[in-house]
């Protein structure tokens, strides 16, 4: 029998009083022939702010379809930018009480989520708001060669086209929202998604219009996924919300002015640097908003996809 993998990590019921976090193995390992996950969970960790990690052990949840262990953490701090907070999962796989795996993971609690035509997010204490995404494309290193600073200051998140694991870690850990455009092959694409939920900076992704609209994909919890180009008539039913170019101001808003799920325009245009690509943003957003209020906005120095 080989060495087991690192169990699936996730959380539940997430709300200002307490979260429930598991840490799950689905193989042949038999909870019967001895076959356990123990560990904790230990936080909040913010890199911003002290804060007074507590330790919580996870409990074995007993036979079942697969080995599973949980938590309940008081008090979660969700993830956010301003407040990027976490939490480092340790497990154990034993068997008889034998160690046959040990891991480490990073979670974060996300809170945003859509709400008829706009993006949602609930603070520490419980109450939620409107926030608007405003995203320029660029490199997650340049982002945060000063800690991700400028980039919270002007509230701007980074597009970035199929982030890696090391640039989601980076950009949990440092408070960096992610726009995450999949440009990869179709058979390709469930596996990142899957990857990509466990990360709490990646706001939402973008999937091509040329994504046959028959195929099978299934949105990860806490994961948006946003289909591009697309009328709000032919959405695929996997898509929560809609990235689309502004061509043409008019065109654009006859389009998507009435429509009942979260718009997101982008915009092709030059900008030198973060600050520059912020303004951008926002005039982006004069130029729509005397006819449509939509849910983000976006500009790249090319089309988000290149195949």
């Amino acid at each position: 029998m080989s060495d087991p993998k690192p169990p699936r990590i996730f959380y539940t019921e997430l709300n200002s009083v307490h979260v429930s976090v598991y840490a799950e193995l689905e193989c042949e390992y038999d909870w019967a022939d001895g076959w356990r996950i123990t560990g904790n969970v230990y936080g909040p960790h913010c890199s911003l702010s002290d804060t007074l990690p507590a330790r919580i052990k996870l409990k074995d949840r007993g036979n079942g379809q697969s080995l599973l262990s949980a938590a309940i953490v008081p008090d979660p701090c969700p993830w956010s930018a301003a407040l990027p907070a976490i939490y480092r999962v340790s497990t154990e796989i034993l068997n008889d009480d034998q160690t046959l795996g040990i891991d480490e993971q990073l979670l974060g609690f996300k809170t945003l989520a859509v709400k008829h035509s706009h993006f949602v997010l609930t603070d520490l204490n419980g109450f939620t708001k409107r926030w608007v995404l405003r995203a320029a494309a660029g490199s997650i290193s340049l982002a945060l060669s000063d800690q991700g600073e400028e980039c919270r200051e002007l509230r701007l998140s980074r597009v970035v086209t199929n982030p890696t694991r090391d640039e989601c870690q980076q950009a949990t850990e440092q408070g960096l929202w992610l726009v995450a455009v999949l440009d990869l092959p179709e058979t390709e694409i469930q596996a990142k998604l899957e990857e990509l939920s466990q990360w709490p900076c990646v706001a939402l992704c973008i999937l091509s219009s040329q994504t046959d609209s028959s195929l099978s994909i299934t949105a990860p919890n806490n994961l948006l996924l946003a289909a591009y180009n697309v009328s709000p008539e032919s959405l695929p039913d996997w898509a929560q919300l809609i990235a689309a170019d502004v061509s043409n101001v008019e065109s654009f808003n006859n389009r998507y002015r009435n429509s009942h799920i979260p718009v997101l325009a982008h915009h092709i245009t030059d900008y030198n640097n973060d600050r520059k690509a912020r303004e951008t943003c926002a005039q982006l957003q004069a130029l729509l908003a005397p006819e449509g209020d939509y849910a983000g906005y976006i500009v790249s120095q090319s089309y988000l996809f290149q195949s």
